[in-house]
């Protein structure tokens, strides 16, 4: 079949190939039955701009590459796999195609932020999106003068634009909302000690932050790590035990579903023997028995927002009010708790 041609929209809403694309292009200086006769005929002939052709008259790729970066020691923390990273991925995604623009990944465990500067030079994208793994803001220091856009690392010089989460704030909520149950030993399973990046730190200190408003004495026997993951929670479950807790809130979903999973394995009630909270509010939280207590992590906001900022830098229209964002985090009641 042949494809469909601007000339094609423009024979069927009858005015110039040039109308319809000023139309196209966000162009406001026309009357409104032209630009509805212009729509109409692009929705009667389902046609798709030609992405490459418009590119090379533009000058732009109508591509922002997604980076995850650590540094020498500890390299990309996390993949693709992660549910939580593929929600903000999908929402990164979604946010793009709705604005005309694809979403470029890179390998997330080997990424090097070096190949967006390549990348950007050759044309291959127009900006970027940085997820770091570590807190690592001088990985960053030779790319901060182009378009860019970074989640979760608070400490970038002023004018590069950050989107964060309030990881600290939602952790606090739970232990408060233990406490408030009645619980007065409520152990933690946070990430890797020596992952040095917001996300993780944040979650240990509104664990501390949470036990203080309580007034509960901080046990370092009641804190254990992780690495996010499942199973990674289960083989640690006998040495959180071993402190006798009567609550738990765990750093990630996955981990809280490990842990009630373990819970019951082993004859314990769930939420009478322990209680437990995660954190993320991944669908799976809703589904599992009894239905999990978490923290709500904004995942689907902070891929929209990222992209949105990162879309208005390359446009040059962000606002330098929008140059730090922090979404909020709430506490969702389920049974487990």
């Amino acid at each position: 079949m042949r494809r469909t041609t601007i000339k094609d929209v423009a024979s069927q809403a009858g005015v110039s190939f040039k109308t319809v694309s000023y139309v196209l292009n966000g162009g406001e200086k026309v009357s409104d039955k032209t630009r509805a006769a212009v729509l109409g005929a692009v929705k009667a002939l389902d046609y798709h701009p030609n992405h490459a052709a418009r590119a090379m008259r533009l000058r732009k790729a109508f591509s922002v590459a997604l980076v995850g970066y650590g540094n020498e020691e500890k390299p990309a923390y996390g993949n693709l796999g992660d549910p939580a990273i593929a929600v903000i991925v999908a929402a990164m995604a979604a946010t793009a195609e709705g604005n005309g623009y694809t979403l470029s990944l890179t390998n997330f465990r080997n990424a090097d932020p070096r190949a967006y500067r390549r990348g950007l030079t050759q044309g291959q994208f127009d900006g970027g999106i940085f997820i770091p793994f570590a807190d690592n803001a001088g990985a960053l220091a030779p790319f901060i003068d182009s378009p860019l856009v970074v989640i979760d690392q608070p400490d970038m010089p002023p004018g590069v634009p950050v989107v964060r989460v309030d990881y600290r704030s939602g952790v606090r909520a739970a232990v408060e909302h233990l406490h408030g149950r009645g619980r007065r030993r409520i152990g933690f399973v946070g990430g890797p000690r020596d992952l040095n990046a917001y996300h993780n730190t944040e979650r240990y200190g509104g664990y501390h932050d949470g036990l203080a408003a309580c007034g509960l004495p901080a046990n370092p026997a009641l804190v254990v790590a992780s690495d996010y993951s499942f199973e990674g929670a289960r083989s640690v479950f006998g040495a959180l035990m071993a402190a006798s807790p009567d609550a738990v809130v765990a750093a990630s979903d996955r981990m809280a579903i490990g842990i009630l999973r373990e819970a019951r394995g082993r004859g314990l009630r769930v939420p009478e023997d322990l209680a437990i909270v995660g954190f993320d509010d991944l669908e799976s939280a809703q589904f599992v028995d009894p239905p999990l207590t978490t923290v709500h992590h904004p995942l689907n906001e902070l891929g929209q927002r990222s992209m949105e900022m990162i879309l208005a830098r390359i446009a040059g229209t962000l606002p330098e009010h929008a140059e730090r964002v922090v979404l909020p985090t709430h506490l969702v009641v389920r049974d487990s708790s």
